[in-house]
């Protein structure tokens, strides 16, 4: 069991319930897909969403909870202007490692699957009350100034993520995705295959036997993101996991295709905030 870090607990832990984002609405199409080191809970209880998730497209009906770890590059995608409601939880997956205890795996559902797959479960009347009394609980504890807020707040968390382990662990709910249409699917299997070699639209134009304008224009109406931004998360979240192994950047950069080595520092700084040396050295520690 790791040890629990006290004085970086507010930092480990990022929470917010809205009920009410107009100002997502428009553009509907942000290009700026997601991919950071904390792990992700998302519950919506109203709109009309999709997410985009690694190589394929889920959508998110009212009542559908889903999580994502720090390697799977993920992009909302809003469908209409209509009330949009969800709760969102991000946090330090070493907050939850230091509470397990009697062999409970509170991160089993975010790990132990393959890589954008199982992300959706399309829950139960009872248990989207369920899940909201639970976030209302950590919404709460969030703001309280009470001497005990602290540990409330752990308590909701913790709750939470039992929760979730539960509703992921029954295999029959699994949610479906419906696809991406077109040549789409084969775009972005030429990616996945390619991610050390040339990725110019051109050349995945020419090898998929597509335009690259339709290409383009087609991936950016299905997923609201950009063909570029989506290559560039791509190959980000590979070389994450390439300096979390300890290749060193300068090898790290050849392997994701990035070619200067001045081009992959001003790619990774651009994604995550930091430097490739430094998150290497901080996955070292």
């Amino acid at each position: 069991m790791s040890s629990f870090d006290s004085e970086n607990f507010d930092a480990s832990i990022r929470f917010s319930l809205k009920n009410d984002l107009p100002s997502e609405f428009k553009p509907l199409f942000n290009d700026q897909p997601l991919l950071h080191e904390e792990f992700e809970v998302f519950f919506v209880a109203a709109g009309e969403v999709s997410w985009f998730i690694e190589n394929e497209m889920h959508r998110a009906e009212p009542g559908s909870l889903i999580i994502f770890n720090d390697r799977e590059v993920h992009k909302l995608h809003i469908r209409s202007d209509k009330r949009f409601e969800r709760a969102k939880l991000l946090f330090n997956p070493d907050l939850a490692r230091s509470f397990e205890v009697f062999g409970c795996d509170l991160l089993s559902c975010f790990v132990d699957r393959p890589k954008g797959k199982g992300n959706i479960r399309r829950l139960s009347a009872q248990q989207s009350m369920d899940i909201m009394k639970l976030f209302d609980k950590m919404g709460q504890a969030c703001v309280s100034d009470v001497p005990e807020a602290k540990l409330r707040k752990i308590v909701a968390f913790l709750e939470i993520l039992m929760f979730t382990k539960r509703v992921f662990g029954d295999d029959d709910v699994g949610e479906e995705s419906p696809g991406l249409r077109g040549p789409l699917p084969s775009v972005l299997e030429y990616i996945e295959d390619n991610l050390a070699g040339d990725l110019s639209l051109e050349t995945i134009g020419q090898k998929c036997g597509i335009s690259v304008y339709y290409m383009c224009r087609m991936f950016k109406k299905e997923t609201g993101s950009t063909l570029h931004n989506y290559i560039l998360y791509k190959r980000v979240a590979e070389a994450r996991r390439l300096l979390g192994e300890g290749w060193k950047p300068g090898q790290v950069s050849a392997m994701c295709g990035f070619g200067a080595m001045s081009r992959f520092v001003a790619a990774f700084r651009k994604v995550t905030g930091m430097s490739p040396s430094a998150f290497a050295r901080r996955k070292s520690v």
